[in-house]
């Protein structure tokens, strides 16, 4: 079988991927490097520039930091805060809030980058007060103000934290971040460590997320990652957790979508339980030499796991479910329960694309390879077209061969976005099209009656002279109508969207990544679209399916949505997997719109479950049309599955 894990050693990523037979895709998380930020203070709040940081290891930053933090959101501009490299003493808890007393109703961001993963650490002081009672333990950053257990109302929008070291210390009562976030969220490339008694804490309180956690490394701690409720689903990619003294991964309540996680020396690596619903999948769980129990204890809950590796465990997994344990120590694809399928003779495995992992485009060395669209023109908060600066934008940057081109966030409240009311040509030197802080961008409607086409888009054609890769960074939507559109035309140029908005188009045979989005999709044949953390709510008007796989091959990881549409819709032999749904029934559906379809093509879905508090639960989760045939999914109060095969 495959093995695949993201882990790092002093080995380099090509030899461990020999050694182990992983593959190179999920092996070794690439690191960012060195970041420089443009020297723009409309843009960037540098924590030395502007709020008196030292970042001496000495000087207590803590008041310099939490000054950032609340100034993020800007009455003229929302800005991303830079941390250049140093190490940033605190002595107390960093809280993600707005000003004043805390009873934020939301809030959008804020966005910590740090200059280099390694060498920009937050680190709480040894022997801080309060964080020294494992009992009563105590975060070094805290995701917002409400206590745990508080009511939440999930409008906490685009938390982020890139590249940056979290350090506890030597506080055995500390937990190293208290992360939340709804829509989209993300911490990438981050290292936690410390001695206290959990790494990174999701579950604190209700309703976190949907949000991404990727190529994050976890090391000491009690516990690595701690889950809990059952709104609104979590994404975990390429997990690192070593030297943990309990548990790796504490599952509850979630629907939990995991993807590379390397768990070395825990005596339990992944503990699932409280109903909650997990998926795993390309992953490595090493034990301490001689360990009794088990990689995996599943209680009370579902799971589905395919291409999982143990060793030094006394069995892979001992579930509490239909299909019992697995003594392992491979785990080739495993299900809880037994496996949905619509007809008699229809496959009872997940389809097991094997996924790859996002390309990387280096981010600009120095400040002034960074081109800024509003230098240009481009305004947000009126009405007018603002497609015409972000062109004369591109076109000042590829003519000097510069890679970015960045968009100043709006303000803090509407109107704060950027209209687009035609296309937008994407070409030469430019790799990157990012926002900073909140950018919105509404896209203007075409002639063209039919949706997608009707959108103003970025769009990335063939170009002898193009980047390959072209990634589009923080560029939101945040209302339901009118979208704009990210469109790959070149199956020789690689498309990557991280946490935007929109509507991404994959025309045919062309790759795109999607990773920490929200909005729709289209994909027509031959095309390849990687999903990681996929928020799809609300249908376009008039037209009902969000993600549209016409002939193509989708694969997500972590799905979340609410509202009724058909959330996917899968044609002409088209292929999808599906690994982790989290199906939240807010309005109840009335009619027969299906969740998922399926027209002569196949569809695997791990790890769904439906959450319904009104009563009006889906009628039909799945419809699936085969040579002719009508089959449907039976409508079921609390609807989750481990696995279910719809097609061949």
């Amino acid at each position: 079988m495959g093995r695949t894990v993201c882990i790092k050693a002093v080995v380099s990523a090509g030899l461990l991927s020999a050694l182990l037979g992983i593959p190179r895709v999920l092996c070794g998380a690439p690191r960012a490097g060195d970041i420089v930020m443009p020297a723009d203070p409309r843009a960037v709040i540098d924590v030395k520039r502007d709020c008196g940081a030292r970042g001496d290891g000495i000087t207590d930053d803590t008041e310099a930091l939490q000054s950032a933090i609340e100034r993020t959101g800007g009455q003229d501009y929302t800005r991303l805060i830079y941390l250049p490299k140093g190490v940033y003493r605190i002595t107390r808890t960093l809280v993600f809030k707005p000003p004043g007393d805390g009873r934020e109703g939301s809030m959008v961001g804020p966005w910590l980058w740090g200059e280099n993963r390694d060498q920009t650490i937050i680190r709480l002081a040894d022997d801080a007060e309060g964080f020294g009672d494992p009992a009563n333990p105590r975060e070094a950053i805290r995701g917002l103000s409400r206590p745990d257990g508080a009511r939440m109302n999930a409008d906490f929008f685009d938390r982020t934290l890139v590249n940056l070291t979290i350090d506890t210390g030597s506080n055995i009562g500390a937990v190293g971040i208290k992360f939340y976030s709804n829509n989209t969220g993300l911490m990438r490339n981050v290292l936690i460590r410390g001695r206290g008694v959990c790494g990174l804490d999701l579950g604190f309180n209700d309703q976190n997320g949907p949000l991404l956690v990727q190529d994050v490394e976890i090391e000491g701690f009690a516990v690595g990652i701690r889950t809990g409720h059952i709104l609104n689903s979590q994404t975990l990619s390429r997990i690192t957790i070593r030297g943990v003294r309990e548990v790796g991964l504490l599952h509850r309540g979630q629907v939990l979508a995991v993807e590379g996680l390397y768990v070395a020396g825990a005596p339990l690596a992944v503990d699932s339980g409280g109903n909650g619903v997990l998926t795993l999948i390309d992953s490595v769980l090493e034990g301490p030499s001689g360990a009794a129990g088990p990689a995996i204890k599943l209680e009370e809950g579902h799971l589905y796991a395919a291409r999982v590796t143990t060793r030094n465990y006394g069995a892979a997994i001992v579930a509490d479910a239909p299909a019992g344990g697995v003594a392992g120590p491979d785990v080739a694809e495993y299900s809880s329960h037994d496996v949905e399928t619509l007809a008699g003779g229809w496959p009872k495995a997940g389809l097991l694309f094997e996924p790859r992992r996002e390309p990387e485009a280096p981010y600009p060395d120095k400040a002034a390879d960074w081109v800024c669209a509003n230098d240009y023109g481009a305004r947000a908060g009126d009405q007018e077209d603002d497609a015409p600066a972000f062109q004369r934008a591109i076109d000042a940057a590829a003519g000097k061969g510069a890679g970015t081109v960045y968009l100043l966030g709006g303000k803090r409240g509407d109107p704060n976005w950027y209209w687009m009311k035609q296309n937008v040509r994407v070409y030469g030197s430019v790799r990157r099209i990012m926002g900073f802080g909140f950018v919105r961008i509404l896209g203007g409607l075409s002639s063209d009656p039919d949706y997608p086409e009707n959108l103003a888009r970025f769009v990335v054609d063939e170009d002898p002279n193009g980047e390959p890769l072209v990634v589009f960074e923080h560029l939101q939507v945040f209302a339901p109508q009118p979208s704009f559109g990210i469109e790959a035309r070149a199956p020789g140029r690689v498309v990557v969207c991280r946490t935007t908005g929109g509507t991404v188009i994959a025309r045919p045979n062309t790759q795109v990544f999607m990773t920490n989005c929200v909005g729709h999709c289209y994909q027509q044949a031959g095309s390849t679209i990687f999903a990681r953390q996929w928020n799809t709510e609300r249908g376009p008007e008039k037209v009902g399916v969000n993600t549209r796989n016409d002939g193509g091959r989708l694969w997500v990881l972590g799905m979340k949505t609410e509202a009724k549409s058909t959330k996917v819709a899968t044609l002409n032999n088209g292929r999808t997997e599906v690994l982790g749904v989290h199906n939240y029934n807010t309005s109840g559906v009335k009619d027969d719109t299906a969740f998922f379809t399926v027209n002569d093509a196949a569809l695997s879905v791990a790890g769904y479950r439906e959450v319904c508090f009104g009563g009006a639960w889906w009628r039909i989760p799945v419809a699936a049309v085969l040579d002719g045939t009508t089959y449907r999914q039976p409508s079921r109060p609390w609807q989750t599955w481990s696995l279910l095969r719809a097609g061949r």
